[in-house]
């Protein structure tokens, strides 16, 4: 089927864009792609974009399934909260980098030193999680001889101001979902996208303990 975007509550699909023949392409064509993504990463176009790697599919389309551009982010990972605006960007082995819209090309933010990133090919991070608030996530990665581990954080400064993300319920349970199965990107219960609201502050506080 190629790549396809479905509606999460009835399964039906929003939009399908077919893979190429093996024939034509090789590899592992004929077959699904190897991965998908999803996030926002190009500020023209509302909601995320989305692309794929694999059976020969290439391409960067928006949330209905047009076609935007005919160049692709490398990465095909994991995405991560970490300069100062609400757009994405790309983490993928032991790297940080922006999506350039314009040019269609990644900017490399950050790359982590004598780090690794685990699970082969897969190559996605130990965690990666809002850990010490300011709303953008932090990044651990493990050394490449495995006797430490590294916890990375941005120092780019944002004018947004909100709760951070571990506030939300379905973005703590992200974060450990990551460690229990087939680890993917957390992503919080509500919208943090340029254009949107931000949102409310949770109704949490933290339970006094008893004599």
């Amino acid at each position: 089927e190629g790549m396809n975007m479905r509606d999460a509550r009835t399964g039906q699909p929003i939009f399908l864009v077919p893979s190429v023949a093996a024939a034509t392409s090789g590899g592992d064509a004929g077959e699904g792609p190897g991965r998908g993504a999803a996030f926002n990463i190009d500020p023209r176009h509302p909601g995320s974009e989305c692309w794929a790697a694999g059976a020969g599919m290439t391409g960067l389309y928006n949330a209905k399934g047009e076609r935007i551009g005919d160049r692709r982010p490398r990465s095909c990972n994991f995405a991560v909260w970490w300069d100062g605006d609400l757009l994405r960007e790309l983490l993928d082995q032991n790297y940080v980098a922006k999506w350039h819209w314009e040019s269609g090309t990644e900017i490399v933010l950050l790359r982590a030193q004598n780090c690794s990133s685990n699970n082969g090919t897969k190559a996605t991070p130990t965690l990666s999680a809002d850990l010490f608030g300011d709303w953008r996530e932090e990044i651990v990665w493990r050394t490449v001889d495995g006797r430490e581990l590294r916890i990375y954080t941005t120092t780019i400064p944002t004018s947004h101001r909100l709760t951070t993300l571990m506030h939300d319920p379905q973005y703590r349970l992200a974060i450990a979902w990551q460690n229990t199965a087939y680890n993917q990107p957390p992503h919080p219960g509500f919208l943090l996208d340029e254009g949107a609201p931000l949102p409310p502050r949770p109704a949490i506080a933290t339970v006094a303990a008893k004599p």
